[in-house]
């Protein structure tokens, strides 16, 4: 592999979409994709966060709408973490495994979607994160109630990471209302120079 093809940041390895195996993926072109065409940059942001606020090392984690997957792998990568990621897209599958392949970490995937998630499989979890999930005022109602319900089944940290789009900051509105909630804005300088906003959750 060679620079142009690949990066690292925060010791885990990315490739970029020119790489051989990610254009090969793309040509099977398997199925439908909800979004998970690409790394969004949002995720790179969670990360940079997540280096500077670590979890408890061999937590276990649940990662929605986890695309290709990068934050689940640098979470079990730096921390041992045992995660569980999640995506309703069956079509970004191939990109985790690909990533998880060159990282030597292997990601428990499920194509599903959160909101059918119950409480006692949530109770398995001490956090939750999420990159780039809340892209249309649909998702705003859903994704609180799956939220005060994580942490109702016990989940210690909710964790979602967004560049700032309106529905965003709907749910971040309704979290900041009646839960122990924040918001955090964050900028990195690699491998991409950006700032998005992290809704934090914890219990109160």
């Amino acid at each position: 592999m060679t620079a142009a093809e690949t990066f690292t940041f925060h010791d885990v390895k990315y490739l970029r979409s020119n790489h051989p195996e990610v254009r090969r993926i793309k040509r099977r072109k398997l199925g439908h994709s909800a979004h998970g065409n690409k790394i969004w940059l949002s995720s790179f942001v969670l990360i940079d966060y997540l280096s500077f606020n670590p979890i408890a090392r061999n937590s276990k984690i649940l990662d929605i709408g986890c695309g290709w997957g990068i934050t689940s792998i640098f979470l079990a990568r730096n921390y041992a973490a045992n995660v569980t990621a999640l995506d309703i897209d069956s079509a970004v599958e191939p990109y985790l495994a690909l990533h998880g392949e060159i990282n030597d970490t292997k990601i428990d995937f499920h194509c599903t979607d959160f909101q059918k998630l119950t409480k006692i499989e949530l109770r398995r979890f001490s956090s939750v994160v999420a990159a780039d999930i809340c892209f249309w005022d649909e998702l705003i109602n859903p994704l609180y109630e799956f939220i005060k319900l994580a942490l109702e089944a016990g989940v210690e940290r909710v964790l979602i990471a967004d560049p700032g789009r309106p529905p965003f900051w709907a749910l971040c509105d309704l979290c900041s209302e009646s839960l122990n909630a924040e918001v955090v804005t964050r900028r990195i300088y690699e491998p991409v120079t950006t700032e998005k906003f992290i809704l934090t959750i914890e219990q109160p």
